[in-house]
């Protein structure tokens, strides 16, 4: 059994992909408070499973020569399910951390986080997807969800320990760049969808001067050779995307995932609290969960279908100043309350609350 270290939290680990740069903000808002942080990148892979075990099984799910659901070499150590759980082990008895912080996307065998002193997760993906989560809460001291409906499922089941955790932003890294002028109307950052394409030709019939990155979009579009020109990369990140955002007049966020529609669909992305950070406007789809960080039509705008959402694109380009009032109060609002350093102290305080009750 692990010896229990007297005071409060002093090392961590963070196991979650690369991109986005979660773990980075989160170790920057960790070291402000004192707290060493380690990282274990989910996506690290070995050369094996690249070249020979996702081949392997892409070609024998092409062939239906098993299900999508069975993979290949699933118990081989080079698998990346594999490899990654076995980083993560080793790195928790290597560094024998205080507290291992899993973020879910990529999933993990039940014994990577053995040796653990103590385990929070927080799962970042849809809440469509809540029954995977359901698979492994019983095994964390706490378990976070960035959608309150899969607090809702989780409680409903019996798990107490579970709370709500939306996504936060990094001021020091998003933020307004004087230098930087307003010359592109509208941008959408996001892999390609029918959804948002629609959205995108809608924009396209106010305004030419927009700007899309995200994979597959040049694919998709081949036919529609009017909207090409609004495509401008598959990725942009870090001091690009704010700049893009900077120069963006108003910023599209079409979210892909969550429970129902509409008003009825919980959770927030990223893009909720980055976009308001950086002091520009935001104009996205509405959620339940909006309201518990930001106010629609104060701090950020909301449309609720396809008319609406033309209807105040074109409005607001035509009213700066409306936008530039929205844009500035949320700027306000999101700079102080919803960064890494309020999610850190949220999470300092379940740790010490996860320590009296042991």
């Amino acid at each position: 059994m692990a010896q229990v270290r007297r005071g409060g939290l002093s090392r961590v680990v963070i196991a979650y992909t690369s991109r986005p740069p979660t773990i980075e903000y989160l170790k920057a808002a960790f070291a402000r408070r004192g707290v060493e942080a380690r990282a274990v990148f989910a996506d690290d892979n070995t050369l094996f499973d690249r070249l020979v075990i996702h081949w392997v099984n892409k070609q024998a799910h092409n062939f239906r020569l098993v299900p999508k659901s069975r993979n290949l070499f699933d118990n081989h150590p080079s698998s990346h399910l594999n490899f990654r759980s076995a980083q993560l082990r080793s790195a928790i008895r290597a560094y024998d951390p205080d507290l291992v912080f899993v973020i879910r996307g990529l999933g993990y065998r039940p014994w990577a986080v053995d040796g653990a002193r103590r385990k929070f997760g927080w799962w970042v993906e849809a809440d469509e997807r809540v029954e995977e989560a359901m698979q492994e809460v019983a095994q964390y001291d706490r378990y976070f969800f960035i959608n309150s409906a899969s607090v809702e499922v989780a409680r409903r089941a019996g798990y107490k320990h579970t709370s709500h955790l939306p996504h936060a932003v990094d001021p020091s890294v998003f933020r307004p760049l004087p230098d930087v002028r307003k010359d592109i109307d509208f941008c959408f950052v996001g892999s390609w969808s029918p959804k948002r394409q629609k959205h995108v030709e809608a924009a396209f019939e106010v305004s030419r001067n927009g700007a899309v990155y995200g994979p597959k979009w040049w694919r998709k579009m081949v036919r529609e050779v009017r909207l090409w020109r609004l495509v401008k990369g598959r990725y942009i990140g870090g001091e690009a995307l704010v700049r893009l955002y900077n120069r963006s007049k108003i910023v599209i966020n079409v979210t892909e995932w969550g429970a129902g529609a509409g008003a009825s669909r919980s959770g927030m992305t990223m893009r909720l609290f980055e976009v308001p950070a950086t002091g520009s406007f935001l104009l996205t789809d509405f959620s339940v969960d909006m309201g518990l960080s930001v106010t629609p039509g104060a701090h950020v705008e909301t449309f609720s279908d396809l008319d609406d959402f033309q209807r105040k694109l074109r409005f607001y380009l035509d009213n700066p100043h409306a936008r530039e009032r929205i844009a500035a109060q949320g700027m306000a609002r999101v700079r102080e309350h919803c960064t890494y350093d309020a999610m850190v102290e949220r999470l300092c305080a379940a740790y010490d609350d996860v320590r009296r009750t042991a």
